[in-house]
């Protein structure tokens, strides 16, 4: 499974392409530059500022340090210098790590599979995007020193796409539209695009899952189930989360959603959290509390990675020769853990692989015949091999890339604008708005709701409110170009209240297959956005209703959405003349 050789760039003029993957743990930046009439490549950037070993590295850490004044003065492979936690607490600064789990969200009708275990706080007197803004500087001025050190003429390349940099931002699939909101605002006030329009533009979005699939395929990854009739299961297992996603390939080459992607709070931080909380269990109370931090850090780094049977001892070194205590199984300065211990830490997040991967193949539209993982968590052989152990005898196969784990989704990012081979997704949840309708006596559900009918306030028919028109049902595989249309009718009797509208478009969250009346489940619903628009332009209809004895306006027009893109897309459609025109529309998110 590979994707389409990659056509030339087919742009008049040279630009620059950067994807930002800031995970939860690490982040990483990959690039291509697009030079008309000639194949793009990916690049990683594998060197940045401040690091220390020759050769560098395609990840950083996402942690930023401030000062009390609320500056950064530490960022990313800065903060892995010798010495930095002293120079923290000597100076009183402040650390935010984790930050990018505070975006995530709330609701229950999110995807998202919330873990219990609280998320850092973030530094006195800072946002969520605010921290995101200063990461994103850091990671552009990384990326602009490496290609003009590492490129012919690199100076004079970056001067000549700077004002028109392409950026793909990578986020979790449980993660929307208000998410996206947030990131794109980090991105101007962190002021690597201009607050209008077109600077917003240049931002685009796509999930971890979906960059995971074209870094493999990009990549050239052999992947069982390569055929229309079957389909293969992407786990993303990342620092912070676990995303799932299923795909099958058409005919053309071109890949679609399956099933309703998954994304799970269960990354190799709530491994270390968990450790953490034996290490708490373990020594609070003893000489050895103080050590708890260093025994953290410690496990974090090192002996998470390397854990691979439960019946062998694993040792964390954290104090000097003269410690020992053999009831808490310390000696020489080093706690031993047996691999029975460690293997607890591991297995809720291996438990939730393991059942997400069940219910994608319970869910999907096609057989889920293979596996694959990739993220920095699938890096462990323990989680591999307990994942392989599990799905391997249900008929799935499991495998996972040898190298290059660290760059998947940056670079995936980089080849999902070049390549785009996802056509089609599936919807996660059941959209539609809040409307009412005519009363209709015959109608067995209206009859029940009969003591709700009032008259419109404009034209004085009976209706009834509350009513839920259903947009694009739960589970519904969505090409990118397909468009779902609502037509809305306006009254007033006074011209001006037309000339802008805005409805709310609204998630059922609820189990019912069709929906209708939204007061019978109203904590189901969840309002997703609203879609706004000046339709100043309509010529509205006059019409004299004889009920109220005079007359009123009307206008009718479609809201037009696409959903099968990574972002929400809308716009309004109405007749003039018997031709259709098209206008503008805005997509608004709450806080």
């Amino acid at each position: 499974m590979s994707t389409p050789i990659r056509k030339p760039y087919e742009g008049e003029t040279r630009r620059l392409l950067l994807a930002f993957d800031i995970g939860t743990t690490f982040s990483g930046i990959s690039y291509s530059v697009l030079d008309p009439g000639y194949v793009p490549e990916i690049r990683p950037v594998t060197r940045f500022p401040s690091q220390e070993r020759v050769g560098g590295d395609t990840k950083i850490p996402t942690v930023i340090y401030y000062d009390q004044a609320g500056h950064p003065c530490a960022i990313g492979a800065e903060t892995l210098a010798e010495g930095i936690e002293a120079d923290a607490e000597e100076h009183g600064w402040t650390k935010a790590h984790w930050f990018k789990l505070h975006l995530r969200p709330k609701s229950r009708g999110s995807l998202i599979l919330q873990e219990s275990d609280p998320v850092p706080p973030l530094p006195e007197n800072k946002t969520v995007t605010e921290v995101l803004a200063d990461y994103i500087h850091y990671l552009h001025r990384c990326a602009k020193q490496y290609i003009e050190e590492t490129h012919h003429n690199g100076s004079k390349l970056w001067d000549s796409v700077q004002d028109d940099i392409i950026y793909v931002l990578t986020h979790p699939n449980g993660w929307g539209g208000p998410q996206q909101a947030q990131m794109r605002e980090a991105a101007i006030l962190a002021d690597v695009i201009p607050d209008s329009d077109e600077g917003r533009s240049r931002i685009t979005f796509v999930t971890e899952g979906e960059a995971s699939l074209q870094f493999c395929l990009s990549n050239g990854l052999s992947i069982s189930g390569d055929n229309e009739h079957s389909g293969v299961l992407i786990v993303d297992a990342g620092g912070g989360t676990i995303d799932v996603t299923s795909y099958r390939k058409l005919k053309d080459g071109s890949f679609e959603e399956i099933a309703i992607p998954g994304c799970y709070f269960q990354g190799s931080i709530y491994v270390t959290q968990r450790a953490e909380g034996y290490f708490h269990e373990l020594l609070s109370g003893t000489r050895f509390k103080e050590d708890i931090p260093t025994l953290t850090t410690r496990f974090d780094r090192n002996t998470k990675h390397v854990f691979r049977k439960d019946d062998e001892p694993l040792h964390i070194h954290f104090g000097s020769h003269r410690d020992r205590d053999p009831d808490l199984n310390i000696r020489a300065g080093r706690l031993t853990l047996s691999g029975e211990v460690v293997a607890k830490f591991f297995e809720p997040s291996i438990s939730c692989i393991v059942e997400a991967i069940k219910t994608q193949q319970q869910t999907a539209h096609f057989p889920v015949k293979s596996v694959f993982l990739v993220g920095g968590f699938s890096a462990s052989t323990w989680l591999y091999e307990k994942v392989k152990e599990v799905i391997e005898p249900l008929g799935i196969t499991v495998s996972r890339p040898d190298t290059h784990v660290n760059k998947a989704v940056s670079n995936g990012a980089v080849a999902f604008y070049l390549d785009g081979v996802v056509r089609a997704r599936v919807s996660r949840l059941t959209y539609g708005i809040k409307t009412y309708v005519d009363y209709d006596p015959t109608n067995a559900s209206h009859q029940s709701r009969a003591h709700l009918v009032e008259p419109h306030s404009v034209h004085g028919k009976p209706i009834l409110r509350n009513n839920f028109s259903c947009i694009l049902p739960k589970d519904t595989r969505v090409k990118e170009t397909t468009e779902f249309r609502q037509g809305f009718s306006s009254y007033s009797s006074d011209i001006r209240e037309l000339r802008k509208k805005k409805h709310d478009i609204l998630a059922y969250c609820g189990g019912l297959s069709h929906p209708t009346w939204i007061n019978d489940e109203a904590e189901q619903y969840l309002s997703v956005c609203t879609v706004k628009a000046d339709v100043s332009s309509l010529k509205p209809e006059v019409i004299f209703s004889e009920r109220t004895g005079s007359h009123y306006c009307k206008i009718s027009f479609d809201i037009v959405l696409q959903f099968g893109m990574t972002e929400l897309k809308a716009q309004i459609a109405y007749f003039e003349n018997g031709v259709e025109k098209r206008g503008p529309a805005q997509i608004a998110y709450g806080a």
